[in-house]
């Protein structure tokens, strides 16, 4: 699991530079992203999970083949960690010990704050349009989403563990190899504090892991996309241009974890491929989806497929109205996945977060030591995070494109949208080769964001790079930042 993330972290790293997951309203289109309106603008293989009825539109360069290669976007948002203390865990910098008052302080500062990473690298995509067929469309995606929001309890377990108020009373380990048992109650010595191997409640004041979590919103996934897209001017009068577009999509499940205990509704399970290094111990002989210990470390945990719709209308070739339904669709995990064992929390043989590490955070919630108790499941289907998505736009065609967005989740299944996202953004040139990008992003799983970004277009559109950032005020303030990046080298056009 180390492994993974600090891979992971790496590639967060390297988007960040020195300055620096659901999912990203505009995937990796660093295009895009200064401006934070997509729907009406994305065109060509970038409009593949957008709005396919986008890929017919004609560039004003007059080229008719469009392609790129990595693509990035990526996001770091929380609400309890400052912007020094996001940079220790995307640096991995070797992190303090927290004292117990310390440990107190973050669990109340985890208790219904929101987290959330966002990672999309488009790694080939392609657009080819034809005069009669309309335009078709190619792209391979990797897409990572994390979302968390603890409950006041679960946080108090993971950050405190064994310590918590939850437990009655701690089993202390003496010098001479024999045990004690001590109330947990007061200022405990420190150095008694550092004997303790676990704490123990009565059946009496227990409480289920169902309960437990309650207030929870924990959601993890890693997808590998393979995007095949059509569309097609329907209609063209002098004022007036129709056009529509169907996606389809393969989806390949790499990772998920999701516990979901809001409201009435609980919902807990999993499945993560080999790479993660998840070790569940005993659990894993008994569970039907289980994989080999020899497995391909990338073996996949799931399968699934989707589709996109689109319509867009463009008048007087200058106003754009456009709307789209994504990710309409499913994937059945089927390998090492696991559910909840809803088991009463008797005791605790952990001492909770040492420090601000979020690999830990992970790591608290899987696994033959992690809080909850896992059983094995042969398979789980859930849906993909539909979306619906309606912008306009008015593009001058010379040096001006501004328009609005409006992105909202339809269902609350993994990887969706904590909530409606509206946008208000444009790009404007100067010059024919420089783009300058603003706007206003507000809603989704981050708090409000100001993008910018700048790209370049050489060659008369032969060749286009660019680099922006989600959240330009985060340079600027410490708490509750947005530290992202959307880049691209290698886009180009004949």
């Amino acid at each position: 699991m180390r492994t993974l993330i600090r891979t992971l972290s790496v590639l967060l790293l390297t988007s960040f530079f020195t300055h620096t997951a659901n999912g990203q309203t505009e995937g990796s289109a660093f295009t895009l992203t200064g401006m934070g309106v997509s729907t009406p603008f994305a065109t060509d293989y970038q409009a593949l999970g957008v709005n396919p009825a986008n890929l017919d539109l004609k560039n004003q360069y007059e080229r008719f083949v469009t392609f790129g290669f990595m693509e990035t976007g990526v996001s770091f948002f929380s609400e309890a960690l400052s912007k020094s203390d996001i940079r220790k865990n995307l640096y991995r910098d070797k992190m303090r010990n927290l004292s117990l008052a310390e440990k107190k302080d973050m669990a109340i500062e985890f208790a219904n704050s929101k987290n959330a990473i966002d990672l999309d690298l488009t790694t080939f995509g392609i657009a080819v349009q034809t005069n009669r067929l309309g335009t078709f469309s190619f792209s391979t995606k990797e897409r990572v989403d994390y979302y968390s929001k603890l409950g006041p309890q679960v946080a108090d377990l993971m950050w405190l563990g064994y310590s918590s108020d939850y437990f009655d009373s701690l089993i202390v380990a003496n010098p001479n190899g024999t045990f004690d048992t001590i109330p947990n109650i007061g200022d405990i010595d420190p150095d008694v504090l550092e004997r303790v191997v676990k704490g123990i409640t009565t059946l009496q004041n227990a409480q289920t892991l169902s309960e437990l979590i309650r207030g929870t919103v924990f959601r993890f996934s890693w997808l590998q996309e393979y995007n095949l897209g059509w569309g097609k001017r329907l209609f063209s009068t002098e004022n007036l241009e129709l056009h529509g577009g169907l996606g389809l999509k393969l989806v390949v499940g790499r990772g998920m974890t999701e516990i979901v205990a809001d409201g009435n509704q609980t919902t807990v399970f999993g499945a993560l491929s080999p790479l993660f290094g998840i070790d569940y111990g005993s659990i894993a002989e008994a569970n039907p989806s289980a994989f080999p210990k020899d497995a391909n470390k990338l073996k996949p945990v799931g399968m699934g497929f989707g589709f996109d719709l689109g319509a867009t209308a463009v008048l007087r070739e200058k106003f754009i109205i456009s709307a789209a339904v994504t990710d309409i669709g499913s994937i059945t995990w089927d390998g090492n996945v696991y559910t909840l064992k809803d088991i009463n929390l008797l005791e605790y043989e952990n001492g909770g977060m040492d420090n601000i590490d979020f690999i830990e955070q992970f790591e608290k919630l899987n696994g033959s030591d992690a809080i909850l108790e896992w059983q094995g499941a042969s398979s789980i289907t859930t849906k993909l995070p539909a979306t619906m998505r309606a912008g306009f736009g008015f593009n001058n065609l010379k040096n001006l494109r501004v328009g609005v967005d409006v992105i909202a989740p339809l269902s609350d299944d993994l990887g969706s949208l904590d909530k409606a996202v509206i946008a208000f953004g444009g790009v404007f040139s100067p010059i024919k080769h420089i783009h300058l990008q603003a706007g206003v992003v507000q809603g989704g799983n981050y708090s409000t964001k100001i993008p910018v970004g700048i790209y370049f277009t050489l060659g008369k559109g032969a060749y286009e790079f660019g680099v922006s950032s989600r959240d330009f005020v985060t340079f600027f303030r410490n708490n509750d930042p947005t530290l992202s990046m959307a880049f691209g080298f290698l886009r180009f056009r004949i």
